[in-house]
Formats: structure tokens, C-alpha cells, sequence
């Protein structure tokens, strides 16, 4: 628990996000190596498959995703700014919250600023 505590208070991310940081977290440490699975990670003894980390961005980083053409008009801004809570559990996609609108979004089309946090 204080690793969730301590990546929420790191970007300022509302406690409300708890579980969010918690999901993210676990997803981590299955990807990471531990001395309960000898020379494997968990995920590597599960799926005996290597994971991919690459992907692994900051909890709690800003987040801009594209909105699309047809979604928006000619002076419109093209993206949308949000916060990054982790990876989707359906597709290969991001999960952010858009502070204005106050809903979560599901998308893969992000780019991220790793170095700013919740605002």
C-alpha cells in the first residue's frame, strides 16, 4: 500500500484514484523480477513468455489524446489533455481521466508528458 500511497502523492493524483494506482502498480510488479519466482517474473512463469516493459510509462503523467477529424472542427483543438491511470484490461489502449469532462477514456492514440503530473 505505500507504493500506491506514495505514486499518488507523487503527481498530486486525487485519492479517489486508489485502486487505479493500485491496478497500475500490480501491473508492474508482474513485469518485474522477484525472488518468488526463481529467474522468471511472474508474468514470464505465467504466460513463459518474456515480458515487453517499453510501454511502462509514469503514473499520473499529463496525457494529450488525439481527437479525430471528424470529431471536431477546423479551429477546434486537436487534442484533448488528460491524466495517465494505466493500461486498458480490454484492448491494447491507455486508460486517462479528462479532468474537464470528469470521465475516464479509453484510447491509443496518446502522447504523453512524462514529467508533468496532475494540475
Amino acid at each position: 500500500m505505500n507504493v500506491v500511497r506514495s505514486m499518488l502523492n507523487e503527481r498530486k493524483v486525487p485519492k479517489t484514484f486508489w485502486s487505479e494506482a493500485a491496478k497500475w502498480c500490480v501491473h508492474i510488479q508482474n513485469r518485474c523480477p522477484t525472488s518468488a519466482v526463481e529467474d522468471k517474473t511472474p508474468e514470464e512463469a505465467w504466460s513463459n513468455e518474456k515480458p515487453v516493459v517499453g510501454y511502462f510509462r509514469v503514473f499520473g503523467c499529463v496525457a494529450h489524446v488525439h481527437i479525430p477529424d471528424q470529431n471536431r472542427s477546423k479551429l477546434d483543438d486537436k487534442s484533448r489533455r488528460c491524466v495517465l491511470l494505466g493500461v486498458s484490461d480490454e484492448t491494447k489502449a491507455w486508460r486517462l481521466y479528462d479532468p474537464i469532462s470528469k470521465k475516464i477514456i479509453v484510447n491509443k492514440d496518446v502522447v504523453f508528458e512524462e514529467e508533468k503530473g496532475w494540475d
